[in-house]
């Protein structure tokens, strides 16, 4: 029976790195071998190289600990896919595996790297489908929509209801790195409270999710291969977040369109009762999931593709 998704690995051979005599040959054959003897190495170059082969998530020098502790760990790297395919079907990505791994450090590593933040500058933010300039004050965003797994530590911690579609307190089996769904404006408000944050406000996500100028999705304005999860995947589920490396915004936030809508703090009635949702989601076409896509839905309101996403304040010196 054919699988669900194609997978497609890259097994070229690694050349010699910057100092023409120190070579890392990647042998197909013994994959894993080779890729955790690259990181034993401590060759700065050999890492750069296994993070451009392996790595789909964002990084940055603060999780250089976390990445290495994960790639030495076995989580399924060599069988990742390298280029999707769709139907993508029920795809499990290496943090997955890690967020239902025994050893409580590769899950803190894989938290880690889902709690990371990007700093959104201060600038000019283009709004809605007439580009209506409004100036925005710099802040940090999330890089991710939050998953499961962050928001399991969140309901251990404060005793919060889970979400509808988990069982027994827990999320679907290895969906830890999927986005939470089934949560209303009010719960979001309380787990963005719970970490230090807020929700965006509409003007804030449109230009985390559209950077500076007038384009319809994160990467510009054509559809040339698959860079979210919507209804033309045909995942018909969630997916992993950080699976669509080519559909990262200009400011460095993944999966902005497409996957589960994101509550922003902006009411779209006088009385405050509406919250406005920003991107879309995987059971809409791309139609209704770019970076000017919103919708409106009460603040208690909880559905199967409704999610969320934390922005923060800076200081200002």
């Amino acid at each position: 029976m054919e699988p669900s998704w194609k997978l497609r690995v890259n097994s070229s051979t690694w050349g010699s790195m910057n100092n023409g005599s120190n070579q890392h040959i990647l042998n197909i054959t013994r994959l894993k071998e080779t890729r955790i003897a690259l990181i034993d190495s401590d060759d700065p170059a050999a890492f750069q190289k296994l993070l451009r082969e392996y790595w789909l998530w964002h990084f940055n020098d603060a999780l250089r600990d976390a990445a290495r502790l994960l790639l030495t760990t076995e989580l399924g790297w060599e069988k990742m896919p390298q280029t999707l395919i769709p139907p993508v079907g029920g795809l499990i990505s290496p943090m997955g595996y890690a967020l239902a791994h025994s050893d409580k450090q590769v899950r803190d590593a894989a938290l880690q790297v889902l709690d990371a933040t990007v700093r959104i500058p201060a600038g000019t933010a283009l709004i809605g489908e007439d580009c209506a300039p409004l100036e925005v004050d710099a802040y940090e965003m999330s890089v991710y929509p939050v998953t499961n797994a962050q928001y399991q530590r969140f309901v251990v911690d404060t005793g919060r209801e889970p979400p509808q579609n988990w069982t027994g307190g827990t999320y679907p089996e290895n969906q830890g790195d999927h986005p939470v769904v089934w949560v209303t404006c009010e719960d979001a408000e309380a787990y963005a409270t719970y970490v230090g944050g807020r929700l965006p406000t509409f003007p804030e996500w449109q230009y985390a999710a559209r950077g500076a100028d007038d384009r319809l999705f994160p990467w510009g304005d054509e559809i040339d291969k698959p860079r979210c999860n919507t209804a033309e995947l045909g995942a018909d589920d969630t997916t992993p977040v950080g699976t669509f490396l080519g559909g990262v915004s200009s400011f460095g936030c993944y999966d902005m369109v497409g996957n589960v809508w994101e509550w922003t703090c902006t009411p779209y009635d006088d009385a405050g009762n509406f919250r406005v949702a920003c991107g879309g989601a995987w059971y809409y076409n791309h139609d209704y999931s770019t970076c000017t896509s919103y919708d409106f839905f009460s603040k208690g309101y909880a559905e199967f593709v409704i999610g969320c996403r934390i922005a923060r304040d800076i200081n200002r010196q």
